[in-house]
This record gives C-alpha cells, sequence and structure tokens, in this order.
C-alpha cells in the first residue's frame, strides 16, 4: 500500500494548485476493494472518479457523466467488459474517448477480444498501481490528441469544402497521378483510381494542354516549381482549375510532385463579369470612357501617332434628352439609348468606325481610323447621318436632334483623354452657335494651357517654402454606431498667383516633378498632428492619408513614416495610408512587402478607388489591407444602374470575405446611403455626410454628429 503515498506528480501539483480535478475517470470493476484502491490512487493524483459495479452500470454512468476514461475489468456479472465496451463504443461513436481494460496477464485471447471490442490500451492484474499512474495519463494524453486530430480534420475538410480545395499527388516512377475526393465533382475522375498522367491531359481544355504539360516536365526535370491554371471540360461545360505543386527533395518523397489544386471557376467568372460591367454602359452594351479611352490610344498607337494614318476622335450629344425622359419614362429613354447604341455596334461591324462608346448620360463618342483627314471626315459625316435617321419607338417615329464635335490625330495633339476633351469643347460650341457640328480649335487653347502649366509648375516649387499647402477632411460616417469614425485629408492648394488650385491640375504636376515626395512628408506630418491633437482630446478619428504612385515607389517613404508617427505621437492605428488599386498591382511582391511592414508599425491600411483597376481577386487577396474604398464612380448611379449594383455587391462580398471594412465615396444622396447600408456597406463619405472642410469645422461636426435614422 505504500504506491498510494507517493509523491503527487507535476500535473497533479497544478492541479491542486488550480483547484479543479484533472479530469474524470470511470472504475468499472465488480470487486469493491479493486475500485476502492484505483480511486484512491487516482484521487491522489486529482482526477474526479466514478464507479459502476458492472457492464450495464458502466453504460448508465457513461450517459450521465461524460467521463474522459473509462478503466473496465474484463469480467463481470450482468454484462461483461468486453460487451460493455462495444456497447458504448455504439453508444457514443467516439472512438477518441479512452477504454483501457483490467485483465489477467496471461489472457491473450481476453486481450485481443478487449481490442476487437473497441479498447484502447490494456492493464494486466494485479495492478501496478505506479504503472496505473503512468497508463492513465497517456491514455488521457492519446485521446485528447486523438480529439484534435479529428477536430484538425474536420476543420481541413470543411476549409477545403468552402475554398474548393484539395491534394493531389503524380508519382513520377509509375507516372500516374491521384488526387483527393474533390476531383470527383469538379473533373469527373475517380479518386479511388489514380490517371495516368496522358490520360488526365486528354482532359485538359485543348488550348491549354501543352502549356500544362510543359509546366508538369519542368517540375519533373529542373524541380521547377509548379503553379498553372487551366480547363477540364466535364459534362459539356469548362471549369477552371488552379494547381500548385512542388517536387519532394528527400527519400521517397522525392519521386512524387505533391500539390493542392483550387477550383476557381466561380472566382474568374465573377472577375470577368466585374471586369465587363467596369468597362461598359449596361444600357447600351457599349464601351464606357475608361475602356474607350484605352482603346482610342491603341488606335493611335497603331497610326503611329498619326504618320501612318488618321485617327479621329468624334463626341454627340441629344438636344434636349430630359424631354424623352419626361414623355417616355426612364424604361423609354433608356430604349432610345440603346438603339443608337446598335446603329454604331452596326457601324464598326461595317468598319465605317473603329470604336464607339456612351461616355455620359446621352452622350456618346467614336473613334475614327482613316488613310488621312479627308477620309476620317467623311467617315464621320456618314457616322451623324446614320445617328440622326428617325428613330421608331413604341410605334412612333422620334427625330432626335444633335451637337457633335471631332478633333484629329495629329493635327490637335495624339493624347487621347486631350483629343476627348477638345472634341466635348467644339461640341459645346456648335450647340452654343447652333450648328450641327464642328471641328476643335486647339491650337490657341492648346497654347494657353502649356503656358498656365509651365507658370504652375514654378509656382509649384516655391509653394512649400512659402506655405501655401493647407489640409481639408472630409468625414467618413460608420453605419454600425452611427458617429464619425474617421476622416480623409485632402490636400489643397491656395496659391496667390492661381487662388485655390483643383487637384486635378496640380497633383499630376507635382507627380511629374517629383515633388510630390517632399510635399508628401509634409501631408503625413500635418495629418499625424492633426489626428494626435484630436485623439488628446479624446477624438479618437481615423485620418485617412492618400499615397501617389511616386511617393509610394520612394525607398524615403518609410522613414517619413515613423518619423510623422514618433514626432507627432499619435496611435499608429488613428492613421491609414491609402493606396489606389492599380498602384498596388505594379508590383505585387513589393507592394505586399511595404504593406507588411506598415501594418506591423500599427497603421492601417487602405486600397482606394476600388474596382477602377484590372487587378485579380486572387492576387488581391494577398494585400495586407483593412480597407476597400469603393470608387465614386460605382456610387454615382447605384440606385438606377443594375451594372453598378452588382459591382458594388461584389466588392462588398471580396470585403466581407477579408473581414475588412468597406467604404463608399461619393455619396451625396439619401437614397445612395440606404442602398449602401442595406447591401452591407460598413462605412460612407461623401457631401452627404459632409463636403471636405477645415479641421475646426471637422471636430465640430465629429463632435455633434449623430445619424438619425
Amino acid at each position: 500500500m505504500n504506491d498510494l503515498t507517493l509523491p503527487a506528480s507535476d500535473d497533479s501539483a497544478r492541479a491542486a494548485n488550480a483547484g479543479a480535478p484533472l479530469a474524470t475517470v470511470l472504475i468499472v470493476d465488480d470487486d469493491r476493494a479493486t475500485r476502492a484502491m484505483v480511486r484512491a490512487v487516482l484521487a491522489r493524483e486529482r482526477y474526479r472518479v466514478v464507479e459502476a459495479p458492472d457492464g450495464q452500470a458502466a453504460i448508465a454512468a457513461v450517459q450521465a457523466e461524460r467521463p474522459d476514461l473509462i478503466l473496465m475489468d474484463v469480467m463481470m456479472p450482468v454484462l461483461d467488459g468486453h460487451a460493455a465496451c462495444a456497447h458504448i463504443r455504439r453508444l457514443l461513436a467516439d472512438d477518441a474517448l479512452p477504454i483501457v481494460m483490467l485483465t489477467a496477464a496471461d489472457d491473450i485471447d481476453s486481450i485481443e477480444a478487449a481490442f476487437e471490442a473497441g479498447a484502447t490500451d490494456f492493464i494486466t492484474k494485479p495492478i501496478n498501481w505506479a504503472l496505473l499512474r503512468q497508463r492513465v495519463r497517456y491514455a488521457l494524453r492519446a485521446g485528447d490528441l486523438t480529439r484534435e486530430v479529428r477536430r484538425a480534420r474536420l476543420r481541413e475538410l470543411s476549409v477545403r469544402k468552402i475554398a474548393g480545395l484539395g491534394y493531389w499527388e503524380w508519382h513520377l516512377d509509375t507516372d500516374r497521378l491521384r488526387w483527393s475526393d474533390e476531383i470527383e465533382p469538379l473533373a469527373g475522375l475517380d479518386a479511388r483510381e489514380g490517371v495516368s498522367r496522358q490520360d488526365f491531359l486528354d482532359r485538359v481544355h485543348t488550348d491549354d494542354r501543352a502549356r500544362l504539360n510543359a509546366a508538369l516536365g519542368a517540375v519533373r526535370d529542373d524541380g521547377a516549381r509548379l503553379e498553372q491554371e487551366f480547363r477540364i471540360r466535364v459534362r459539356d461545360s469548362d471549369r477552371v482549375v488552379r494547381v500548385v505543386g512542388e517536387r519532394g527533395r528527400h527519400g521517397d518523397d522525392a519521386q512524387c510532385v505533391m500539390g493542392v489544386f483550387q477550383d476557381v471557376t466561380d472566382m474568374r467568372r465573377t472577375e470577368a463579369l466585374v471586369d465587363y460591367l467596369s468597362l461598359h454602359d449596361d444600357t447600351t452594351a457599349l464601351p464606357n470612357r475608361r475602356l474607350f479611352l484605352h482603346r482610342a490610344a491603341q488606335h493611335i498607337e497603331a497610326a503611329g501617332g498619326g504618320q501612318k494614318a488618321v485617327v479621329l476622335i468624334g463626341t454627340v450629344d441629344i438636344h434636349r434628352f430630359g424631354r424623352y425622359n419626361e414623355t417616355l419614362g426612364e424604361s423609354g429613354a433608356n430604349e432610345l439609348l440603346a438603339l443608337l447604341g446598335q446603329r454604331l455596334r452596326r457601324a464598326m461591324d461595317e468598319r465605317v468606325i473603329a470604336d464607339a462608346a456612351r461616355i455620359g448620360g446621352d452622350e456618346f463618342a467614336v473613334a475614327i481610323q482613316a488613310a488621312d483627314e479627308a477620309a476620317a471626315l467623311a467617315q464621320w459625316r456618314r457616322v451623324l447621318t446614320l445617328l440622326r435617321q428617325p428613330v421608331m419607338l413604341r410605334e412612333q417615329s422620334w427625330l432626335l436632334t444633335m451637337s457633335a464635335g471631332w478633333a484629329l490625330c495629329p493635327r490637335h495633339g495624339c493624347e487621347p483623354q486631350s483629343l476627348l476633351t477638345l472634341a466635348q469643347e467644339a461640341q459645346q460650341r456648335a450647340r452654343t452657335q447652333g450648328r450641327d457640328d464642328m471641328g476643335a480649335q486647339a491650337d490657341d487653347a492648346r497654347t494657353q494651357r502649356r503656358q498656365r502649366l509651365l507658370s504652375m509648375e514654378a509656382a509649384l516649387a516655391q509653394a512649400l517654402a512659402r506655405d501655401e499647402w493647407c489640409l481639408f477632411y472630409q468625414p467618413q460616417m460608420d453605419f454600425g454606431t452611427g458617429r464619425i469614425v474617421g476622416y480623409e485629408a485632402l490636400l489643397r492648394w491656395q496659391s496667390p498667383q492661381f487662388g485655390m488650385v483643383s487637384p486635378v491640375e496640380f497633383v499630376p504636376l507635382l507627380e511629374e516633378s517629383g515633388l510630390i515626395v517632399d510635399v508628401g512628408a509634409w501631408v503625413l506630418e500635418t495629418a499625424a498632428r492633426q489626428a494626435a491633437a484630436w485623439e488628446r482630446a479624446g477624438l479618437a478619428l481615423r485620418v485617412g492619408i492618400n499615397l501617389s504612385p511616386r511617393q509610394f515607389l520612394a525607398p524615403v517613404l518609410p522613414g517619413q513614416i515613423e518619423s510623422a508617427l514618433r514626432a507627432s505621437g499619435v496611435s499608429p492605428h488613428c492613421i491609414e495610408l491609402e493606396i489606389t488599386e492599380s498602384l498596388a498591382m505594379q508590383d505585387i511582391d513589393h507592394t505586399v512587402r511595404l504593406l507588411q511592414r506598415y501594418r506591423a508599425a500599427g497603421v492601417k491600411v487602405a486600397i482606394d478607388d476600388f474596382g477602377v483597376g484590372h487587378s485579380s481577386l486572387a492576387y488581391v487577396l494577398q494585400f495586407p489591407v483593412d480597407a476597400i474604398k469603393i470608387d465614386r464612380a460605382f456610387v454615382t448611379h447605384i440606385t438606377r444602374g443594375p451594372a453598378d449594383r452588382a459591382i458594388v455587391r461584389a466588392v462588398v462580398a471580396l470585403g466581407q470575405s477579408l473581414g475588412v471594412d468597406v467604404i463608399a465615396e461619393g455619396v451625396e444622396t439619401q437614397r445612395q446611403c440606404d442602398f449602401l447600408e442595406a447591401i452591407g456597406v460598413t462605412q460612407v463619405q461623401g457631401y452627404l455626410i459632409g463636403r471636405p472642410m477645415p479641421a475646426t469645422d471637422l471636430e465640430a461636426l465629429a463632435r455633434d454628429y449623430c445619424r438619425t435614422l
């Protein structure tokens, strides 16, 4: 009996200090003395002990107590240990519950029967009490480990199911591929049977087959990392599969390529839809302004900048279009625009024009490529004649009156945005002068603009030294609290020569000249000091600071941020750096490293103007960000534009999956605000909440603002 008085173990000492039992142990034995002795040993170890005299009582105790471990004798009345063990396994369906059988030392048949019934271990009689304690600890740890492994497996299966992930292996010695079960609904393959590499390649889309086979050869021969996307034909439809893998390095693994695969079909379809909707007008199915300018640049490049051909950019708008809205209603007016869109698409099909777009509510633009100016203008007149023909709508003929303007490359320049602006200016002059069509008169205007830009550049070089910069702040409201939670710092130039200059004019000049780095440092320091002052005054507001492309890539930026934080004393989480989606995509690895560095310092990061760029969702998921800001271009028509609504919903869904805030910019009406709240946007910014304002005005607004429901 000396075994009962051994010193307490480390585990029992910790349990004694905690004042709680380590675990609950059920002792099942028809011999009362044995139960008493086992209880004494285990109680000394701070286990909670429950007793049962036979197998039937053990089943009832298991249901009532849910023990962590069962010590069960084999030979018992009413129901023996083997039958009780099997019943408990069926009852709980828990193979992680340790059941240790107590059996005679030479009873090998009984031991084998115990394992078949579901026992996890056995202890021979007579019991070695010191060994008992160790076996109990081992059994409990093994049970915990089994449960954790099972939980991990369930978590893994859940993650794989949600993400569409699975694993695969390519055995180089047999040239056969094996897959997890997720491959069966994706590719129609039986996961239990491997397939040869050629059999698998036969299922891959013919356009992707050679590329995938070459990538497999590279990972086999050179040890290159495999990362490919390809299409598999399944039941008359294509699924897009992404595979990642690498060859093993040691032992048998060296003859195996292992990796994961993912069904990215829905993701790629969503990306394609978002890209299409962000580049096209949903009423006419024509390209929008952004896509038109991109294509116009391609036409100008193909024309050699006017050396090999002429490119005409023309614009047309409908007079008093509002009356069609009033007469036909919004749907009827949209039908009218759609018919004009059909005419322009027909002109593209007939090669009369190279491209067409809807660039405004009732305004269209076309691009014409021709051998010379005379041919370009002749084609332009054919387009105007086509558009001005009567339109049959709802059994009535409608005669449209329009104004038109045009500009030519190279006569008026070769920059698409500039040519489009000149064409619109000519269109406005035509309307003012009562004419149908007018060409650009760019020479004088271009000279004046050049002189203004040169003067601005000279003045900008002195603006920082002359203290001509200031910051305005535009508030951001959180839907959850109904309060102002942050603001965006907006740079303004109060020039003695030019007055209050729009950022649209001076920011490109700062960027081109490199002055943006020094001015950006001033913005960081000023905004951080203001945020610190408000924090000390009890207003812990987050300040959003825009970083331009040149500023973001400047090597001195990390030092400038650290200096601004240190000098101001502001809490880092009050600072949010905003970079545009297009900027983030220029060098993804470099962007990720920088953003990780800033976030490690406690600074927040937001992707600004989201939806305007051309990023892949697969890459966006890599960026360590705290917020996504939806560009105002998608908010403006959100209450009546299905395309914009679809884009915003997609961005909100992405933000929710990443666990980040989604901030909508350009909110000007209550309807827009209500719609954005309904689809899950977390914060809004725009004139409805407040215009850009001086610091004193924003502080007063932030203290008093409370959203009225």
